[in-house]
Protein backbone atom coordinates (compact mmCIF):
# COMPACT_ATOMS: atom_id res chain seq x y z
CA UNK A 1 0.00 0.00 0.00
CA UNK A 2 1.45 3.30 -1.02
CA UNK A 3 1.75 6.32 1.22
CA UNK A 4 -0.93 8.25 -0.67
CA UNK A 5 -3.41 5.38 -0.41
CA UNK A 6 -2.80 5.11 3.33
CA UNK A 7 -3.48 8.83 3.77
CA UNK A 8 -6.69 8.59 1.71
CA UNK A 9 -7.84 5.64 3.80
CA UNK A 10 -7.09 7.52 7.02
CA UNK A 11 -9.07 10.55 5.85
CA UNK A 12 -12.03 8.40 4.79
CA UNK A 13 -11.95 6.55 8.11
CA UNK A 14 -11.81 9.80 10.05
CA UNK A 15 -14.80 11.33 8.26
CA UNK A 16 -16.77 8.09 8.39
CA UNK A 17 -16.25 7.77 12.14
CA UNK A 18 -17.02 11.47 12.65
CA UNK A 19 -20.29 11.22 10.71
CA UNK A 20 -21.29 8.11 12.65
CA UNK A 21 -20.45 9.76 15.98
CA UNK A 22 -21.84 13.23 15.36
CA UNK A 23 -24.58 12.53 12.80
CA UNK A 24 -27.41 11.50 15.15
CA UNK A 25 -26.80 14.36 17.64
CA UNK A 26 -26.61 16.86 14.77
CA UNK A 27 -29.90 15.62 13.32
CA UNK A 28 -31.60 15.71 16.74
CA UNK A 29 -30.29 19.23 17.27
CA UNK A 30 -31.47 20.37 13.83
CA UNK A 31 -34.97 18.93 14.12
CA UNK A 32 -35.76 19.59 17.79
CA UNK A 33 -33.66 22.41 19.24
CA UNK A 34 -32.62 24.62 16.33
CA UNK A 35 -36.19 25.52 15.36
CA UNK A 36 -36.50 28.10 18.15
CA UNK A 37 -33.73 30.56 19.11
CA UNK A 38 -34.69 30.39 22.78
CA UNK A 39 -34.05 26.65 22.80
CA UNK A 40 -30.61 27.14 21.27
CA UNK A 41 -29.71 29.62 24.02
CA UNK A 42 -30.97 27.21 26.71
CA UNK A 43 -29.05 24.37 25.07
CA UNK A 44 -25.78 26.32 25.08
CA UNK A 45 -26.27 27.55 28.64
CA UNK A 46 -27.04 24.04 29.89
CA UNK A 47 -23.90 22.74 28.16
CA UNK A 48 -21.93 25.49 29.92
CA UNK A 49 -23.35 24.50 33.30
CA UNK A 50 -22.46 20.87 32.58
CA UNK A 51 -18.89 21.93 31.76
CA UNK A 52 -18.73 23.89 35.01
CA UNK A 53 -19.82 20.83 36.98
CA UNK A 54 -17.23 18.75 35.17
CA UNK A 55 -14.56 21.36 35.93
CA UNK A 56 -15.36 21.45 39.66
CA UNK A 57 -15.55 17.67 39.95
CA UNK A 58 -12.17 17.48 38.20
CA UNK A 59 -10.73 19.98 40.67
CA UNK A 60 -12.02 17.94 43.61
CA UNK A 61 -10.71 14.74 42.06
CA UNK A 62 -7.29 16.34 41.60
CA UNK A 63 -7.25 17.40 45.25
CA UNK A 64 -8.22 13.86 46.30
CA UNK A 65 -5.48 12.27 44.20
CA UNK A 66 -2.80 14.63 45.51
CA UNK A 67 -3.78 14.10 49.15
CA UNK A 68 -4.20 10.31 48.91
CA UNK A 69 -1.30 9.18 46.76
CA UNK A 70 -0.57 5.54 47.42
CA UNK A 71 -0.93 2.13 45.87
CA UNK A 72 -4.12 1.14 47.71
CA UNK A 73 -5.92 4.44 47.16
CA UNK A 74 -6.86 4.07 43.45
CA UNK A 75 -10.28 2.48 44.04
CA UNK A 76 -11.03 4.93 46.85
CA UNK A 77 -10.09 7.87 44.62
CA UNK A 78 -12.21 6.58 41.75
CA UNK A 79 -15.26 6.00 43.94
CA UNK A 80 -14.97 9.34 45.68
CA UNK A 81 -14.40 11.12 42.36
CA UNK A 82 -17.53 9.53 40.89
CA UNK A 83 -19.59 10.54 43.91
CA UNK A 84 -18.39 14.14 43.70
CA UNK A 85 -19.00 14.20 39.95
CA UNK A 86 -22.61 13.12 40.46
CA UNK A 87 -23.11 15.58 43.31
CA UNK A 88 -21.70 18.48 41.30
CA UNK A 89 -23.72 17.57 38.22
CA UNK A 90 -26.97 17.46 40.18
CA UNK A 91 -26.08 20.67 42.02
CA UNK A 92 -25.43 22.53 38.78
CA UNK A 93 -28.59 21.07 37.25
CA UNK A 94 -30.56 22.50 40.16
CA UNK A 95 -28.76 25.86 39.85
CA UNK A 96 -29.56 25.96 36.14
CA UNK A 97 -33.21 25.21 36.93
CA UNK A 98 -33.29 28.08 39.44
CA UNK A 99 -31.66 30.38 36.89
CA UNK A 100 -34.26 29.43 34.27
CA UNK A 101 -37.09 30.07 36.71
CA UNK A 102 -35.56 33.44 37.62
CA UNK A 103 -35.16 34.48 33.99
CA UNK A 104 -38.47 33.14 32.66
CA UNK A 105 -40.71 34.77 35.25
CA UNK A 106 -40.19 38.37 34.02
CA UNK A 107 -40.18 37.28 30.38
CA UNK A 108 -43.57 35.55 30.77
CA UNK A 109 -45.03 38.72 32.24
CA UNK A 110 -43.65 40.90 29.45
CA UNK A 111 -44.78 38.43 26.79
CA UNK A 112 -48.33 38.44 28.12
CA UNK A 113 -48.54 42.23 27.78
CA UNK A 114 -48.27 42.06 23.98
Amino acid sequence: VSHVTAIKMAIKTFFGAAFIAFGPPAVLFAFTIARKPQDVIIFICSAFFWLLSLFFSGCVWRIITVKNSGTDAELYQLALGAVFAIVFQELFRYLFYKLLRYVRAPSQVSASMF
